[in-house]
């Protein structure tokens, strides 16, 4: 039966992980459990955790800065959206078969949110010469599936709402809109961007071992 005094925090080990690259993961990991093991406390350990994460969340964004600027770019625009939206004129959509004009007329906005956000996207990745017409398209598509995604998951799941102190008739969002919209065009760029694999990595995160 393994001591558990011995072994590493879980919840860090898996930290590290998910964020270590996979070209240093093993190495590191090996090192600071061993070192761990070598008398180390669990607050050390949970310090280089922090350093590795600190260190892997910053190279990522170093080399994938366009996809941040996309994310940034593309909530801006859906802030903006309620003012210069085409659903503030009337639509339409009376020949297609509910619900999907109900979609239509729902998701026509973020749609032309997400393409222009994209062209954004296509000058970072022309500077970082990791230009893909798959990318492009890839991460049009995500973006537009999360935001729908998050947009009709609110009527199925009414628990995403909470009441206004003050105001019984109205709700709001229990994680803020703004916040939804940056973290969908970050994972649709995420995934729709594989540039990881094309950059070139010359250094990875090294943990302060003290």
């Amino acid at each position: 039966m393994t001591d558990k005094k011995s072994s590493p925090p879980s919840l860090a080990l898996w930290l590290l992980r998910h964020t270590c690259r996979s070209e240093y993961k093993e190495a590191l990991t090996g090192d600071l459990v061993e070192r761990f093991r070598e008398g180390q406390t669990r607050g050390w350990f949970w310090r280089q955790v922090l350093i590795v994460s600190t260190v892997s969340a910053l190279g990522s964004i170093r080399f994938r800065w366009p996809l941040f600027c996309y994310a940034i770019a593309g909530t801006i625009a859906m802030g903006f959206s309620s003012y210069l939206n085409p659903l503030s004129t009337p639509l339409h959509c009376s020949a297609l078969p509910w619900p999907w004009s109900e979609l239509v007329f729902e998701l026509i906005g973020p749609a032309i949110v997400a393409s222009t956000s994209v062209s954004i996207l296509a000058i970072g990745l022309v500077i970082a010469r990791s230009f893909r017409w798959a990318y492009l398209v890839r991460t049009w598509i995500i973006s537009l599936l999360l935001i729908a995604i998050g947009h009709f998951s609110v009527d199925m799941f009414p628990g995403l709402l909470r009441s206004i102190p003050g105001d019984p008739y109205h709700k709001s969002l229990i994680v803020p809109f703004s916040a939804q919209i940056l973290l969908a065009f970050l994972i649709a760029g995420w995934l729709g961007c594989p540039m990881a694999a094309h950059a070139k990595r010359s250094e990875g995160p090294t943990a302060e071992l003290q």
